[in-house]
Parts: C-alpha cells; structure tokens; sequence
C-alpha cells in the first residue's frame, strides 16, 4: 500500500495538519506541492523531517520510515496573506439576474463541472473554445454517431460547445462518457475507486486526433475523388525538416514530419519559452543505426517548414528517473510572452516567406483620406494595398514579383468576399508571430493565434 495518511506538525504555524494524504509511489514534490497549499510555505522554504531523515524534491519516499500515523515535522515560514478588500467583495451569486447578465456579457465565460478529476477534460475543452474556427468545424460535422465511438465524440462535444454559449454552469457527463468509450484510459480509477487524474495534454492530443480523422473522412464523403483540406490539420498542424547526425561515423538522415504542436524542454538552464522551444528543437536522441549496427546516439536539428494559424506549446513538466524509476514533475517557473515570434525556429525557405509580409507590416502607405482610412492588415484589402505600396516604393528590389503575386491574391481573395463567396481562410501566419491567447496549467500549455 503505497497511499496513508500523516500527521505534519507546523513549528512557526504552531499548529498540526491532522491526516494529510502521502503516496509513497509519487515524487516528493507532489507532498511537498501539498503541504504548500495547506500552509502556504513555498517549498523553497519547507524543511521537512522524519526520524532525522529530510525531506525535499528528489527524494524516493518509498525509502523513508512511512507508515499511516506517522508524524512529520515542518519548518518554514508562510508567505505573507493578501490584505482584506477595504470593500465587500460581491459575487455573481449574490446579485440580482439582470446584473448577472450584464456581468457575462461583459466576458466573463460559463464554466464546466468538475465530475470528479475532470479538470484535465475541462481545461482542454476551455483552451478550444478559444479557437472559433475548432468550433465552426465541430459545429458544422453532420456525423452520425451510431456505434460510432469517435464520431460520439465529436458529436458530444458539439453539444457542450453549443452549451458554452449560455450563461449557465455546463455538466459536460455526455461528453466525458463519450471520452471515456473512445479513450478508456480516462476511465481508470485508483484505491477506493475514485476516478484518477489524467494528463491534459493527453486528453487534447486524442481529441484533436479524433477530430480531425472524423471530419477528413466526412470531406472524402461530400467530395467524391477530390482531396479535401482538413481544417484540424490547417488549424494546428506544424510541418516540420529535421537533419540527424550520428556522432559516431558519418550516418546523417534527413526527416519531415506533421506535428501538432511544439514543446518546450524544461532544464536547468531554461527561464524563457523561447529557450525551451530551441532546446525541444535541438536535442541528443538514441536510435539504431544500421551502419553501425547497434544503438547511437543522434543529435537532432528541426526547423519549421509551414505553420499554422494557432500554434500549441507543451511545457514538458514531466521526465522519467531512472534512479527511482518513476514518473518525476519539474516545478520550475518559465516565463512567456504575449507575444511569440517564431522566425528564429523556421527554415531557410519559410523565413524567405515570413520576411515578404514583414516588409508589408512597416511599409509606409500613401496618405488617405481622413473619412476612408486605409483597411488594416487583417483585412485583405489592408495587405493588398500594403503590397501595391512596397511594389511602389522598392520598384528595383529582388522581392517584387513575390509581393505582385501577394498583391493580386489577396485582391482577388477581397473580390470574393465582397461577393459573397466562400473563400479559404485568409489569415495565415504570414509573420510568423503568435498572440497568446489562452492558457492550460499542469501541464502547462499555451495556445497562440496569428
């Protein structure tokens, strides 16, 4: 049995946390994550001792005196509580319907029911209802679901979508029963029969696979013969050159590959999300080599060949250790910004690319009229007429043709829309830089659109 319950006594809190629950079979930084929410003593400052033997990140607990009952001792001292509000705080709850209504109107979103260590499932499906055109997709899927498990699925989630869009607490038991059939990982319970904690990242990697293998079939169906996109893949795919280097002998292989998403290795050195995005880039791998015949050790370069128009970064908190032979959490702070720009990641060709609209981003446009300004970026109007302008100003430089060929696209793309037609999303990440716009912890995960 590797679950108890223990007493912690709180020297400086003078007081003492009566059965709090360790298992012996997690990292010590999962106890000591929790003494940090029950005292609030950051474990930077927690010293936690047990018959003279301590306690701190690392450490296998297996092999320490553990046993129901026993008494720990903490010492460390609290961060300092926030001040009271000078005004009484008003919650939602508390005021009137016509108020509430105005309070969700002005962005406040309705929430999903936690059934039982379901925030993994909530978070995700939080993170993407963040992105408009996943829901559109899902939305507009005409699957029928009858015995169907995945296309159960998308149908579920096309409800809580739908349900999303009220004002009221979303129950999302249709949509995790679907997951589960589907995923019956997710369906794992631990000692007392309590349903256990599950991996986020997981849980948005198999939902978008599903989603994506429902609706490319469902193209095929409405197109006979004709190769359809699929939006999952236009949304979140990252395409990917990589060159491996054996460092023994002159083995090298060059690879490409579809992802949907990027991660961002957590060392010691890491602080940014921009170093950890190089570090997941740049990596030792051991694989076999047939010249050699026998395991070898590959250092990996990959550049990013064409992006999306939201990009998904994993912050990979979790590592394997081989001296405990367990699963062990990097708690370590990474900062990240607003704003990501991804040029230093991508290949030679695609930066080519990336530079032509740079050049359209700072051009400098001819003076409008104060009634009929010019039409911004987004619109194809706005990078039309920003195109024509570098074309008029650089009439010598070697890019002209690329920025004619944009010029009369998006001219063309804004003939369409004034026509009612359909047309291709226009907002591709032509600069490469990403506003974050949504964010998922444990494991952290950030979603940034163009």
């Amino acid at each position: 049995m590797t679950l108890m319950k223990v007493s912690v006594k709180w020297i400086q809190g003078k007081k003492t946390l009566d059965d709090v629950d360790i298992d012996t079979a997690e990292d010590a930084e999962e106890f000591l994550s929790k003494l940090w929410s029950l005292t609030g003593v950051p474990m930077e400052r927690q010293k936690v001792m047990i018959k003279g033997k301590s306690i701190k990140p690392g450490v296998d607990l297996s092999k320490l005196p553990l046993k129901s009952g026993a008494v720990l001792t903490l010492m460390g001292t609290s961060e300092s509580l926030p001040e009271a509000p000078k005004e009484r705080v008003k919650f939602i709850e508390d005021v009137e319907d016509e108020e509430q209504q105005v309070a969700l109107m002005e962005g406040t979103p309705p929430g999903l029911l936690n059934l039982g260590n379901t925030c993994y499932m909530n978070s995700t499906l939080q993170t993407l209802k963040c992105v408009p055109e996943f829901v559109q997709a899902i939305s507009n899927s005409t699957t029928v679901s009858e015995g169907d498990t995945q296309a159960s699925l998308v149908k579920s989630a096309r409800g809580v979508f739908q349900q999303l869009k009220g004002s009221s607490t979303v129950n999302p038991s249709v949509f995790l029963e679907s997951l589960r059939q589907c995923y019956p990982q997710f369906a794992e319970r631990g000692e007392g029969g309590h349903p256990m904690q599950q991996d986020a990242e997981e849980c948005m990697t198999n939902i978008l696979s599903t989603c994506k293998h429902v609706l490319q079939n469902e193209s095929a169906m409405e197109v006979e013969g004709r190769e359809m996109p699929n939006s999952i893949q236009d949304l979140f795919g990252v395409h990917v050159k990589s060159t491996l280097v054996a460092e023994e002998g002159n083995e090298s292989e060059e690879k490409e590959d579809d992802v949907m998403k990027l991660t961002c290795h957590i060392s010691a050195e890491t602080s940014h999300l921009a170093m950890g995005i190089e570090e997941g880039l740049n990596e030792k791998i051991e694989k076999f080599s047939p010249a050699m015949g026998k395991e070898v050790i590959f250092s990996k370069s990959t550049k990013i060949d064409k992006l999306p128009k939201y990009l998904i970064v994993q912050f990979v908190r979790f590592f394997w250790r081989k001296d405990s032979q367990k699963k062990a959490k990097i708690l370590k702070s990474i900062k990240f910004p607003k704003m990501l720009d991804t040029y230093n990641f991508a290949t030679d060709d695609l930066k080519r690319a990336l530079d032509i609209h740079r050049h359209a981003e700072i051009v400098e446009l001819p003076d409008a009229d104060a009634s009929n300004p010019h039409p911004p970026m987004e619109d194809p109007r706005g990078l039309a007429i920003r195109y024509r302008a570098l074309i008029e100003k650089h009439p010598d430089s070697g890019n002209v043709s690329e920025w004619r060929d944009a010029a009369e696209k998006y001219e063309k793309i804004a003939e369409q829309l004034a026509a009612g037609e359909h047309v291709p999303d226009t907002s591709s990440p032509l600069s490469g830089k990403y506003e974050l716009c949504a964010v998922r912890r444990w494991p952290l995960q950030a979603l940034s659109k163009v």
